[in-house]
This record gives structure tokens, sequence and C-alpha cells, in this order.
């Protein structure tokens, strides 16, 4: 199935270290404050006085933090690195970002790459009631690590177009979903982990959400969407994702005095493969879900919890395509998926 293993996370992971003990410096009263932070050319750099070491080359790349963001940019951003005019050549590392603000805005993120191919390594972002946490659009060689965000109002990491990004050591919880890839490929969830170190749980949307992105490797994960589905593998162009020493657990939607949470989707469940998905890998899972454990495509209907109606959703969501493999070592009670080896739990 997959036939491949990438070393960004393993290769980034001295640099990582260094970052996080800089962004932990023993500061009891945290990072010193600082204005939004936005560079588009090497100069900035020196301009916005916020490199706090490094010389800017691969080997000794310039650090941006640990720094307390005081109000977002009118952009919206805590910090942007954009390089789509080429215009960014200096290495550099995030060792520390953390909002000290509330966004409502969705689409807002705390840290934001766009088209940033050098090799970098973003550690130790911070946020509560923001926007995105951390948006990479067009990047390439990006470790991700100790990204901790929570009740974010958009996803809590969201990549687009991008390749060979990992992500280790992090928590997201947020009102849509956790981990959201579009169009992206060769990434690493937690492989660098001897036990369960990401966690992206209570998102109202989905936990980990791969659509049309291929080549993904997942270790040690935790994923709790309580109001949706916890691990959602979606298009066509979704194929070679393996999924390993994980547990992907959904109990909602949750009826509030507000009503209900969450999304009104047929795809409610533990793990689904849907809209043609095909030739991926999935063993030794924990999957639990509020409709079904591990399933194909979606139901047809939404139960709202509060009235207990069935909504009718037409059409239906698609099921997977071919090629897909479960097994060994699953634990779940329900799917609509022949073949399936017996579940490796009590049920």
């Amino acid at each position: 199935m997959i036939r491949y293993l990438q070393t960004i996370g393993r290769a980034m992971v001295p640099l990582i270290a260094v970052f996080l003990a800089l962004a932990q410096d023993g500061r009891a009263d945290g990072p010193p404050p600082h204005g939004a932070i936005t560079i588009t050319r090497d100069s900035d750099f020196h301009d916005c006085v916020c490199v706090t070491g490094g010389s800017g080359i691969p080997s000794d790349p310039y650090v941006v933090g640990p720094w307390l963001i005081t109000a977002p940019s009118s952009g919206g951003w805590a910090l942007k690195v954009d390089n789509s005019r080429g215009r960014v050549t200096k290495s550099f590392a995030v060792a520390g970002i953390t909002g000290g603000y509330n966004d409502r805005d969705p689409s807002h993120p705390l840290v934001w790459l766009v088209k940033v191919v050098t090799g970098t390594a973003v550690a130790n972002v911070v946020g509560n009631n923001d926007g995105i946490g951390v948006l990479l659009d067009g990047v390439a060689h990006v470790a991700l690590d100790a990204i901790s965000v929570n009740k974010m109002n958009g996803d809590g990491v969201r990549i687009n177009a991008s390749t060979y990004v990992s992500i280790a050591n992090s928590k997201l919880k947020s009102e849509q979903n956790g981990f959201h890839a579009e169009d992206s490929a060769f990434l690493e969830i937690g492989t660098t982990c001897a036990k369960a170190c990401n966690e992206f749980t209570y998102d109202e949307g989905r936990g980990l959400w791969l659509h049309n992105t291929h080549d993904v490797l997942v270790r040690n994960l935790t994923t709790a969407a309580n109001d949706t589905t916890s691990m959602y593998l979606d298009g066509r162009d979704t194929y070679n994702v393996e999924i390993a020493f994980s547990t992907a657990n959904a109990d909602g939607s949750i009826c509030t005095a507000e009503g209900p949470t969450g999304i009104a989707t047929d795809t409610q469940g533990g793990i689904r493969l849907v809209n043609g998905a095909h030739d991926n890998y999935i063993h030794d899972v924990t999957a639990r879900g509020n409709a079904l454990d591990i399933a194909s495509g979606g139901d047809g209907f939404w139960l709202n919890p509060c009235t207990g109606e069935e909504v009718r959703i037409s059409p239906a969501t698609a099921p997977m395509g071919e090629g897909n493999v479960f097994g060994p070592n699953l634990c779940y009670g329900t799917t609509n998926i022949a073949g399936l080896p017996p579940a490796a739990c009590k049920q």
C-alpha cells in the first residue's frame, strides 16, 4: 500500500528541539509582546525587529520568536511569510507565536506561510478563540511541532496544495476541522512519536480531513470529532493513505440550547472513506462512531439530535473507491464495508 516513508519530520527534529527550547526559555510570564509580523522579502527579517537569532543560512536559519502578538495585522494574521514573488530567500524558523487576542473570523490565521519551499520548522504556536491556527499555502518541506490551539473558529491546521509537511506533538481543537488538507501530498502525522502525540479533538467539523490528498502516513493520532466524522478520507485523488496505531471517535451531533452543533451531513461516524477514495490502508486503529464506526460513503440522512428527526440528504455522499485494505487489529462495532476482519476488541 504505502510505498514511501518521507523523512521531513525526522530531518527537522534537531532544529525543532532548539526552537522549542528558545520558545520556552524560562520566562515565567511568557514571551514578550510584539506587533503583527509580515515578511515578503529578505530585508523584512531585519526591518521587523522580530528575529531573535540565526544568520539566515540553511545551517543557521533566522529564528522568529518567541513573541506574544498583541493584535492581528489589517489582513488578520499574527505572522505571515509570503514568498509568492520569490523574494524570501533566507532560511528561517518560527520558534513561538502566541496569539494575545481573539478573532472570530474563521479565515484569519495566526501563522500563515505562502510559497515557502526551502525547508522550515514552525514550533510552539499557541492560540485561543482565533481563526485558523496555522495556514500553509503552496509550501514544501515544513515541519510543524507543538501547535496548541483551542476553540478556534477556523481549522486548527489548514494545508492547501502543499507537499512534505509533518506535524507532531500538537493539540488542535476547533469549531471547524482539526487538521484539514486540500490537494496536498507526502504528509506525515505523528511519525516521529513513540506514542500518541497528536490530538485533533472536539472538532465540530472533522478531526482529520484529507481531501484529494495522497501519500499520507498517520501514526499515534487521537481524534474525537464530537459532531461529525473523526477521520474523513475524501475524493478520488485521496490514495496511499496509511493510518495506524490511532483512535477515531465521534458521538455527536450535540443538542444545545441554541440548537444542534456541528454540520448537517450524512457522514457521521468514526472513519469514513467517501467520493472514490481508493488504495488506502487502515490497521491497528480503534474507531467508534455516532453512526457507523468504519464506513464507505454516506447514509443519506442526518439525525437531528434535538428533534430526533432524520433529515434526508440528497444525493447521498458517494462511496469509496477500490483497493482499500483494512486490518489487522481493528477495534470497531459497526460497518457497512463487507469483508472487514473480525473486531480485535470486545464490543
